[in-house]
């Protein structure tokens, strides 16, 4: 069994903001990467964090509630997605033991599918990670 500090760690999110980005087709891509966790596994700090995004578009298609596998929006790839970053800044938490976590999302490509969301927007695959920096108290 491995073992874990208790209580868990607790974070203070100071800043978590949205990064934007200008696509190619006239949409806005909008990224926030999320602190969901921190633990220490055998007195290493670890983190989980996990990306959201958002696209606004003015075009419409037919709407389609159809639920496709990641392989099948690969298959129906239509545009490679050129993408301008308008905003691209850290997002800052500070856990317990005075750590301060800088996590950014990277977005390393973007595509555009031919099928269409429940209300009729395009579906767009995104390939995105996190940056993340730890700095603890002893380094600032």
């Amino acid at each position: 069994m491995t073992s874990f500090t208790r209580p868990p760690l607790d974070f203070v999110v100071i800043k978590e903001d949205w990064c934007r980005y200008d696509l190619s087709d006239n949409s806005i891509l909008k990224v926030k990467v999320v602190l969901t966790k921190v633990y220490k596994n055998q007195g290493q700090l670890m983190c989980e964090i996990h990306p959201f995004r958002v696209i606004l578009t003015n075009e419409k298609g037919d709407p389609d509630s159809k639920t496709y596998s990641t392989k099948d929006l690969k298959a129906s790839i239509k545009d490679n997605i050129q993408f301008t970053t308008v905003i691209e800044d850290w997002n800052e938490c500070v856990v317990d033991d005075g750590t301060t976590i800088k996590i950014r999302p990277v977005v390393s490509k973007i595509t555009r599918t031919s099928k269409f969301d429940p209300k009729g927007f395009p579906r767009y695959i995104c390939e995105i990670r996190g940056d993340m920096k730890m700095m603890s108290p002893i380094d600032e």
